[in-house]
């Protein structure tokens, strides 16, 4: 069904992203059928329903090209960075400033924990003028959009096939997972198999069972027999007590998650001491903190110019904010200094944060507050500043209701590509029609779609 796009060759020349934000062509089919499609296929996943995009997201072939290699590269840097920042574990959080409590599941296994931080991440990419902007990497089974993306792509080709139109151009994620869980598994000496762990009550005292379920019977289409066990049944579901059936396991929930929720994980942190492992290892942690990424964005020694180079085109200024001097635009200036006069152009992130917590605008704070925040940033060392991207907006049609609504909006997308043990697989998008800064984010009512290449 899908056209994989070919990568693009190392050194290549970036593409041209003039004209992106053009209106994609029309789809072929009626907003209405469009609608219905849509629906088919999004059915009892979260954060699913009205306002729908008629048309998904399409870049011309080389810039899709251009946004999943980059995707991979810069994943492959965070991966060295790492690496590179301290010989063991310890010297890692010193480093990162990483706090104990929020890594309950590390395993004295360091080699595993080392070679599988870097299995799962969705990058978070604001296409600026002169193109894709890596605003931050979410590192961890728990990023979020998979099942969106993979349920949004399937409408859009049906929409293709029933129009008689040739298919976009996109990448399926599954095959990519499948083969992860695949070397996972001969690594560690046993069948290919996989356990989905997490928990259907975060979205309501009765959720579907189709977000785990989509998921599960993608890998099984691969090869991969998968279940979804709920942390109260994880135990008994692996085998425990006694030999541990079900070895490998994928995270799909996150700590801030279950205090948010009350649920309890410790089952799953328990089955880990019993040899049982999740992917990505509780290690990723270190690539997921933002400032893993300013510390690239600022250049780390081991650098080549070809790769410093590539990380000035795709990261944003990004710092660790501490009392000290950096460089911005060619001149030298106290940190706090710029923050505070050149407040609108920055945006405050926590390093660990995700999901929009923890990000503060200083175009959308008042002098005061920002000043309060900046100066906290600088006493518990835990934010970056990161220069804000002006983001292309895109023209779009949304279907507002069932009853056939349909309204014109200007659509400010976050796109965000999948990387699966090191390969590009697919990419989500999830948009506002806020032009102004901000967080776009599905808990705050952002609304899903995918974005493709061109047919």
């Amino acid at each position: 069904m899908y056209e994989e796009p070919a990568a693009m060759a190392e050194g290549a020349t970036p593409q041209s992203w003039a004209g992106v934000s053009a209106a994609p062509p029309p789809t072929g089919l009626s907003a209405a059928r469009t609608v219905e499609l849509l629906r088919e296929e999004t059915r009892e996943l979260p954060y699913g329903g009205f306002p729908m995009a008629l048309r998904p997201f399409v870049l011309p072939l080389p810039c899709y090209r251009e946004l999943l290699g980059a995707a991979e590269t810069l994943v492959g840097l965070l991966d060295r960075a790492a690496r590179h920042l301290a010989p063991d574990r310890a010297g890692r959080m010193a480093a990162l400033g990483v706090d104990p409590r929020d890594c309950p599941g590390f395993t004295d296994d360091e080699d595993f924990e080392v070679a599988h931080w870097a299995d799962m991440a969705r990058a978070d990419v604001v296409i600026g003028p002169d193109g894709p902007r890596f605003v931050e990497v979410n590192v961890s089974g728990a990023f979020g959009g998979l099942v969106h993306f993979h349920a949004h792509q399937q409408a859009w080709q049906r929409v293709r096939e029933e129009a008689g139109r040739p298919p976009y151009t996109g990448v399926d994620p599954f095959p990519s997972l499948a083969e992860l869980i695949r070397r996972t598994c001969e690594e560690l000496g046993v069948p290919p198999q996989a356990v989905l762990v997490g928990t259907r009550r975060l979205w309501g005292r009765q959720p579907s069972a189709r977000f785990f379920g989509i998921q599960t019977a993608q890998l099984r289409r691969h090869g991969i027999p998968a279940v979804h066990l709920d942390f109260e049944e994880l135990h008994t579901g692996i085998g425990l007590p006694g030999p541990v059936r079900r070895p490998l396991g994928i995270a799909q929930f996150a700590l801030a998650d279950a205090e948010a929720g009350g649920y309890d994980v410790g089952p799953a942190w328990r089955a880990l001491e019993h040899g049982f492992r999740m992917i990505p290892s509780q290690s990723s942690w270190f690539l997921h903190s933002k400032k893993l990424l300013a510390l690239l964005s600022e250049g780390m020694e081991w650098m080549t110019p070809d790769q410093r180079s590539f990380v000035a085109r795709h990261v944003p200024w990004t710092r660790v904010v501490a009392d000290r001097k950096v460089e911005w635009r060619g001149r030298r200036h106290p940190l706090r200094d710029l923050l505070l006069r050149r407040r609108e152009r920055f945006v405050l992130k926590g390093a660990t944060g995700f999901g929009g917590a923890e990000v503060t605008f200083g175009a959308a704070t008042g002098a005061g507050e920002w000043a309060g925040l900046v100066a906290e940033a600088r006493r518990t060392g835990r934010f970056v500043a990161q220069e804000v991207v002006e983001p292309t907006l895109f023209p779009l049609e949304v279907a507002l209701d069932g009853a056939g609504t349909v309204a014109r909006v200007t659509a400010n997308p976050v796109v965000s590509p999948f990387v699966l043990g090191g390969v590009a697989s697919g990419c989500y998008v999830k948009f506002s029609t806020d032009p102004g800064p901000g967080v776009v984010s599905a808990s705050r009512s952002a609304v899903n779609s995918c974005l493709l290449g061109e047919a």
